[in-house]
């Protein structure tokens, strides 16, 4: 029960109230050896409400629970919202037409008396901002660089040093800005991407520039390890582009700690152009590289908002031959 008080706390924030049990003591004891109750108010709302969880599982016959409805209406004031675990579409489907109040945990809510059937897209849609999580934009472009038709969070975690949490998180993200969508049930469910143009057209919107902080070092600086980016990596990556002299590389916070402190310079101190960038990226790069370079998607997110018509010209020639 508790996950699902917490799951109401995150969709419904301020407007969500637990109330002291007080009704379950008036509660027949068959009633509370099958279930578990808990008492809930909705600001703005004088209907109580109780969540009802089995403590055994739930079988979905609606002449059965409609009987109950009534019998926990009748000794506790309070309208029952029945908690499922699982729950197939068409088990959904049903509960909803025959107006059965239900909660599914991490994916829909229906109180019809208050006019509430949120999916998870929409409760999810109201949490994301205009740019994806970090987690979400290194998902997106794993299963865009690499072409991934169908994955799952424990698929990801063996490819990428992220807990199965962040990514089910990131994917269900991904869900809501209809890049996925999912097939099976809760245990078994496969999160498949939209076909692969669409993918991209959909989601480059959403990409963040993912430099945090730039660092500025000489050419002491041991460079070893960290990945060709910005303007250099774009103009070693298309020959129209000329080279510049300053070297722009990408690292992940964790290795600037270990960089030789003594080879940084203040960017005020320049008096040359022979000097290295270091961009320290909000994920780290390497997770998507495979090459001395970042990836092209991190290298289009750095630079897809610069005024220089060359930089944009060469980028739509690298993405071309990618997408």
């Amino acid at each position: 029960m508790e996950n699902t008080i917490n799951y109401l706390r995150q969709v419904f924030g301020t407007a969500f109230k637990t109330e002291y049990s007080k009704f379950c003591n008036a509660l027949p004891m068959y009633m509370t050896e099958r279930y578990q109750f808990h008492f809930i108010k909705l600001s703005n709302d004088k209907q109580s409400y109780v969540l009802v969880k089995s403590i055994k599982k739930q079988d979905i016959n609606m002449n059965q629970l409609k009987k109950q409805m009534k019998q926990i209406y009748s000794y506790s004031d309070s309208l029952p919202i029945f908690v499922f675990e699982s729950l197939r579409l068409s088990q959904r489907n049903v509960l909803i037409r025959n107006q059965i109040p239900f909660i599914q945990p991490d994916n829909q809510i229906y109180i019809p008396n208050v006019m509430i059937n949120l999916s998870e897209k929409e409760i999810l849609q109201k949490e994301y901002a205009e740019e994806f999580s970090i987690a979400a934009q290194v998902t997106y472009i794993y299963l865009l660089l690499n072409n991934i038709k169908e994955t799952n969070a424990p698929r990801l975690a063996a490819e990428i040093p992220y807990s199965k949490i962040t990514f089910n998180r990131a994917l269900a993200e991904l869900v809501s800005r209809e890049l996925l969508y999912t097939v099976g049930n809760a245990t078994r469910k496969i999160y498949k991407t939209i076909d692969r143009e669409d993918f991209w057209k959909k989601g480059k919107k959403f990409l963040f520039n993912p430099v945090e902080k730039v660092f500025y070092a000489n050419y002491k600086l041991d460079n070893r390890g960290l990945l060709i980016s910005g303007e250099t990596a774009l103009s070693r990556l298309r020959t129209s582009l000329n080279e510049a002299s300053i070297g722009f590389y990408a690292s992940s916070s964790e290795k600037i700690k270990n960089m030789d402190k003594e080879c940084f310079i203040n960017k005020y101190d320049i008096v040359s152009e022979h000097y290295l960038v270091i961009e320290q990226f909000k994920y780290n790069p390497s997770f998507l590289s495979t090459s001395h370079y970042i990836d092209i998607i991190s290298l289009y997110a750095q630079l897809k908002d610069s005024d220089d018509e060359r930089i944009q010209i060469a980028l739509e020639e690298l993405l071309e031959e990618l997408l």
